[in-house]
């Protein structure tokens, strides 16, 4: 399933996406003003990553990091 979050960005204005994924929480903010969730039941046993793609048109990125979130509670 796809979930759609519209942003209008003028031209030339880079979008910045923060994406953080907790165990089956998965949140996405857009340029700081744009937020959307979902939660995830991932059931493949390869299901361990994030895929960023451009549909309909192209995307260059410039920057891609990554963090290991370390659990709010560890019990």
């Amino acid at each position: 399933m796809v979930q759609r979050a519209p942003l209008d960005l003028p031209k030339a204005t880079a979008l910045q996406l923060r994406i953080f994924v907790d165990k089956s929480v998965v949140e996405v903010f857009a340029n700081d003003r744009q937020a959307i969730a979902r939660r995830v039941y991932p059931v493949r046993k390869d299901s361990l990553g994030v895929v960023l793609f451009a549909n309909g048109g192209t995307a260059a990125f410039k920057s891609v990091k990554a963090w290991e979130m370390a659990p709010a509670n560890p019990y």
